[in-house]
This record gives structure tokens, sequence and C-alpha cells, in this order.
């Protein structure tokens, strides 16, 4: 096998891998440079695929066929790559600019194919003296020289000057794939001129073997490298598409640079702008500029539209004499967030007056580090509304860095200090856990009581208290616990309430106490009931009810357990006091009733029962007294004797 099958081989090889690159980049996601990248691969490819067929070729039309990827890549591949550089460093091509620049590289391919008849693109012969063919003209024609050589160079140039001249406005990462990209561009170049300068053998196209060679670099930028997957983004077009205002003054505070958004801000172009004064630009409003670039300290500035701008300076480093001293000045809308902010302000005004007028007292609790060496935590009063002071009896400033054991305390004047110790230690054990107090209080000022109910809650790292004056509902839930308790015909207290009263006073009784229990009966009541009616009969209970409150003391607890039965324990009396007690009540029981025009006679039968003698519990009292009652109920009806002394009956000792 000789050389030139050799390179022949090499070159078909090196064609299907470009063509299979091509393919790649034209089949796989369109990114930046993908498209005009995978084209010059493919003309590449049919570039070194005829440069192998140029060296093997034994015939004329053999050959002819080779040159013709020759001519197609010389007269199209500056394009493409120009193109494909654009593209890399942020800049796109029209439509009707690609057709244009295609006009020339198309009219290059024609007449090369058609140069055997005219030669305007080379003279012939087409071999040398020994009859090989010449891929290398001895001369070229005037269409070689003077259209498609000039312009060839000129693209070539333009599109590695685009890489060259705008590398710095590319992103870091992408700059060693750009700069390895513009130098495997250069080498090409570099075997072109030295084919039109006549350097090199003229029967070998040099070129196809280059880009041969130069396939692995190629490779790499594509598959390893990954150049079209960066999605390069000159930074030139960063700060043009930025949405805040950006402009670039020197250090005699003209403007220099402006990107599109400060051309919005100023409503003028940058050409008009360029080399103007700030305040030719900004008028009235470039004071704030001024102190922003002098103090290098955020401003903000509110202009003639309403609208409010924050302007940020940064001071540019750097060694160019055109940039040295120059300041960025970033302007960024703040109107929505000074808008957000003067409704949160008002908000929290009208927040503030409704807390400070609310019925309500309101306090407000933080935990503060004490100054003692353990360093513990204490809530103290950070804030009180008026309601708060009012309800605690103090002023509401006085009330300010006071802990919540101090004010708890004052919440709880009219109550039993045992009751306000346990209130203290139940608040500080839910606030330290976060938790939720409900509770209420009894505050009393000058003779006056006023309940009130307490809500802490964590707000936050606080701690907020609510105080609700609950005295009218107290006061309303006590009446309608009185209705409950009370009989509604005499007013003495019912069964459940005497009960309930009576059961209690005994459990509250010194283990000495003394008293004791009535059980009183209105023997003749019934039979008034039935002959005069109920009317006449309710009077006479509600007369009853009062004689027993007259002849026995406050401190006694009276009950009608129902019908012509009423029961009254007389606490802390001695057996002797009770017995003169019972006798004034029987004598008091025993007068007539006056009703209307009617006097009726309806005397009472009452058994007396002593605690501790008799019982020690309401049920065994109520039992024993009872029994006692129905024996001078008995010993009435016999009709010998009606003295008081007969109608009252002391229990019997078990």
């Amino acid at each position: 096998m000789n050389l030139s099958v050799t390179f022949s081989l090499l070159l078909g090889f090196s064609a299907v891998c470009y063509f299979l690159l091509g393919v790649r980049l034209l089949s796989g996601k369109r990114e930046i440079g993908s498209l005009p990248l995978g084209v010059t691969f493919l003309i590449i490819s049919l570039w070194v695929l005829g440069g192998a067929v140029e060296m093997v070729a034994t015939s004329f039309v053999a050959f002819t066929a080779g040159r013709v990827g020759h001519f197609i890549g010389t007269a199209l591949v500056p394009l493409t790559l120009l193109l494909c550089f654009r593209e890399f460093t942020g800049r796109s091509t029209s439509a009707r600019t690609i057709v244009a620049l295609l006009i020339i590289p198309v009219l290059s391919i024609v007449v090369a194919a058609t140069n055997y008849w005219h030669e305007f693109m080379w003279y012939l012969p087409a071999t040398n003296e020994v009859g090989e063919f010449l891929t290398r003209p001895r001369e070229f024609g005037p269409w070689f020289n003077f259209v498609h050589l000039p312009f060839g160079y000129a693209i070539t140039g333009i599109g590695i000057a685009t890489l060259v001249m705008h590398s710095p406005a590319v992103a870091p990462s992408q700059r060693r794939g750009l700069f390895v990209l513009t130098g495997s561009a250069i080498v090409p170049v570099i075997g072109i001129v030295a084919y039109d300068l006549g350097l090199g053998p003229d029967t070998i196209s040099t070129l196809p073997v280059i880009f041969a060679f130069m396939l692995p670099i190629y490779a790499w930028l594509v598959v390893a490298e990954r150049i079209i997957e960066f999605s390069p983004l000159a930074y030139e077009t960063v700060f043009q598409n930025m949405q805040d205002p950006v402009i670039v003054v020197d250090d005699e505070e003209r403007i220099i640079g402006l990107n599109h958004g400060a051309e919005a801000l100023l409503n003028m172009n940058e050409a008009d702008a360029l080399r103007e004064s700030l305040e030719s630009v900004f008028g009235a409003d470039a004071s704030e500029v001024h102190a922003a670039i002098s103090t290098g300290l955020p401003q903000k500035m509110l202009t003639h539209s309403g609208r409010f701008l924050h302007i940020q300076v940064t001071q540019i480093a750097a060694s160019n004499v055109a940039a040295r001293n120059a300041s960025v000045l970033m302007f960024r809308d703040v109107s929505d967030v000074e808008k957000a902010q003067r409704e949160v302000l008002n908000s929290e005004r009208l927040l503030r007056t409704l807390i400070d007028h609310s019925v309500n007292g309101i306090i407000r609790m933080r935990w503060i580090m004490d100054d003692t060496p353990l360093g513990n935590k204490e809530l103290r009063c950070i804030f009180a509304n008026a309601a708060a002071g009012r309800y605690l009896n103090t002023d509401s400033t006085a009330m300010i860095d006071r802990s919540v054991d101090e004010l708890l305390r004052l919440s709880s004047t009219g109550m039993d200090p045992a009751v306000a110790d346990q209130l203290v230690e139940q608040f500080m054990t839910a606030a330290s856990g976060g938790q939720i107090v409900d509770t209420e209080t009894r505050v009393e000022s000058n003779g006056v009581a006023r309940w009130l109910r307490i809500i802490g809650e964590p707000v936050g790292e606080d701690v907020a208290i609510t105080f609700v004056d609950v005295t009218d509902g107290k006061a309303k839930e006590e009446r309608m616990e009185s209705i409950a308790r009370s009989d509604p015909l005499t007013g003495v207290l019912n069964r459940r309430g005497f009960e309930r009263d009576a059961a209690r006073r005994l459990r509250e009784s010194e283990d000495d106490a003394t008293g004791a229990l009535l059980f009183i009966d209105l023997n003749d009541f019934k039979l008034i009931n039935d002959q005069y009616g109920h009317e006449i009969g309710d009077q006479l209970l509600t007369i009853a009810a009062e004689r027993l409150q007259k002849s026995l003391r406050s401190c006694d607890i009276i009950g009608r357990p129902g019908g012509d039965e009423f029961v009254a324990l007389v606490p802390d009396v001695k057996p002797d006091v009770a017995e003169k007690l019972a006798t004034r009540l029987t004598n008091s029981l025993e007068q007539a009733y006056l009703i209307g025009n009617k006097r009726l006679q309806c005397a009472a039968s009452i058994g007396l029962s002593l605690y501790p003698e008799h019982a020690n519990t309401l049920t065994g009292l109520l039992r024993a007294a009872d029994a006692a009652m129905y024996r001078a109920k008995a010993r009435s009806r016999s009709g010998t004797s009606t003295g008081d002394t007969d109608l009252l009956e002391k229990a019997v000792s078990a």
C-alpha cells in the first residue's frame, strides 16, 4: 500500500467522523452555535472526502469530482464559522444578512464548477509535466484574486476577530473552549495562506490533511468540552437585559454607559445620554445620586413620577484609563415595597390605636435574662394598654418592666393569697411550656370588686396577656345560680340549694364545732290550703318563711325542701342556745296569720337535732330531726296539749 492510499484512507475515516459530528450537532437539542457548527462539520466532511478522492483519482473526471468538495469547503466554511462565532459571543445574524453573505460563496462555487470553459477561477492546464493532477493551479484567475480570495479572508478574519475581541464579555467558564476553538480555526487559516502563497506540493490538498489532524481537537470541543452546551451569553447581553436600570459614570460624573432599563428610566436612548452630566438627565433628582456616589451608601430617591428608586453605587476597580474611577449606579424600583411598608406601618398604627382604645386590658411580656449568676429567664412587661392599667388599678406606664408575678398579684387582690400563689405558679408553668392559660381572678379596689378573665398565650417569643372584665357575666351567673338554688315562692333555698350550702358549711366547720338542725312542718297547712285555696296557702308559706328568717340569725341556712316543710341549719351554737332559738321559732310560727280579712292559725311542729351529739353529717342530722319532728307532730295531733314545748321535739341520741 503506497503513501497516497494510506493518506486517502486516513482522510476517508476523518470525513466519516466529521459527518457524524455534524449529524450529532444537527440532530440533537438546539443549542447556541450547534446549527452553524454542525453545518460546518458537514461541509468539512465533504471537503476532506474530496481530498481523499483527489489522492487516488486516476482520471480527470474522478479528480474533478473530488475537487467539488474543495470548491464547496473554501466557499462556505468561512461563512458558517462566522455565524457560529457570532452566536457564541451572544450575537445573532438575521436571515437577510445570511442570504446577502451567501451570494459571493455561491457564485464562487458556480465559477469553479464551470472554470474549464472560462478560466475565471484558475488557468489551465490541470496537470504537470509528468501528468499528475494539480491540486493548486500554476496561476489563479481574476475571480479568485479579486473576489473569492478577499471575501474569504475578510469573512475568516471577522469571525476570528469576533471571538478575540469579545472574549472578555463571555463568561469565564466558557472562555477556555472558545479560546481553543479560536486557535483550532487559525491552524486551517495558516494552511490556506500557505496554499495561496504557493508553499507546499502542488499535487496534494493540504487543507483536508490539516482537517484530518485537527479532528481530535474538534471532537474534544464537542464531546468532552461540550462547547455547544454552555449556552454562552455575553456579559453585554446580560447587562442590556437586566430589568434594573444601570448607569455607568466616569470620575466627572458624566454618563459613559447605560442599559435598556436606564434608557426607559431616563426616557432617552444611550447615544443621547453619553457624556451628559447627571444634572442634565436627572434634574432636581440628581442630589440623591450625587450623595450615593460621594458617600458610597445606598440612597432612596423619589422621582417626579412618584416612584421610589433605591440607588446602589459600586466603584469600578480597573487599570484601564477609560474605566478608572468610574462608578456603576444601579437603580431598583422599590415603589411596591414602599407602598407595602406604608400599609404595614398604617396597619400597625391602626392596630396600636385599637389596642390602646380596647375595652380589654392587653399586656405583652418578654423573656428577659435576670442579673443573677445563674442567668435565669423572667417574664417582664414590655407593653400595656390603658385598659390594663385601669383593671389593675395602676398606671399603664408604671407596668413596664414589671415581672409577671407582680402583675398577676395585682390582678388577684380580691382573692386569698394562697390562691394567688397557685395562679402565678399555674401561669408560669404554662408560659414556660408554650401553653395557653385561661383563668379568672377577683380584683378589689376601694371596696369595689371586679372579676377578670385572664388569657395568656404565646405570641412568637413573647407572651400576651388579655384581661377581660367578666363582672357583669359573673353577677348574672350568680343570679342564675341563685335562682336555680332558691325557692321561687318564699325566697329561701330549695332542696338542692340547702343541701349544697349546708353540706359545705358542715365540711368547713372545725372538728369541735357545735350546732343544730331544725326540721319544721306546718301542721294545719293542708287544711287551710284545701279550704281557702292555693293563693291563701302560698301567702301563708311566704309569711312563715319571713318569720323563720326573723327568728333565726343571718348566718343560719334556711331551706324549703317542698310542700309545708322547712329546714334550717344553725351553726356554731351550743345546745342550750339552739333550744332557745327553736323555742322562739315555735312561738313565732304559732302566732295567727293575718291574710286579707282572715285570721288563720297554723302552728308548726319542729324537730331539733344537734351536732355532733346526734350526727355529724347533713344526712344524719336531717334523719334525726325529721324523726323528732314527727314525734312532735304526733303529740300535737293527740290534742292533749298545744303548748310550744309540745310542738318542739328534740332528737334522741342513738
